[in-house]
């Protein structure tokens, strides 16, 4: 197990995780961009800049902003590859950049369908509903899993 473990977030999603997969004794510090915050749950919060100068085995990531927080640990020479984003932790990417040539190819109605093809939604925890959308699937395409 992990003894320096920072924990990224001082929100809602922090408390989903905290004492139910993670005790809060395990955490050194959380880490947050809001300066005005000084502790949260009775540990200290640090900055993303403080974190520089400290060691740490993980950091732990509870917030939407996963973009962000991955770019702020690119340009701070965090290490990414001890950074476990909890949630937002998934990205579909449409390789197909010009729908204008593939509408001019083949119409409309058809871009459409591959437009949507792999459309997903995915629920969290955080909602209290996790769940998967997929076009085509079982179940009016909604998967609980």
């Amino acid at each position: 197990m992990c003894s320096k473990i920072y924990f990224w977030g001082t929100g809602r999603l922090a408390g989903k995780v905290i004492g139910k997969y993670i005790a809060i004794e395990a955490i050194e510090a959380f880490i947050d961009n809001d300066t005005s915050k000084q502790e949260y749950m009775e540990k200290p919060v640090i900055t993303p800049v403080a974190l520089t100068t400290r060691e740490y085995d993980a950091i732990l990531v509870a917030t939407l902003y996963r973009k962000q927080i991955y770019e702020q640990c690119i340009a701070l020479d965090i290490d990414v590859n001890k950074v476990i984003f909890l949630y937002a932790n998934f990205e579909l990417v449409d390789v197909n950049k010009n729908y204008a040539l593939a509408e001019r190819v083949l119409g409309k109605e058809y871009v459409q369908t591959i437009k949507n093809r792999y459309h997903v939604i995915r629920g969290v925890e955080a909602f209290d509903k996790p769940f998967e959308y997929c076009e085509g699937c079982s179940q009016g395409g909604v998967s609980t899993q």
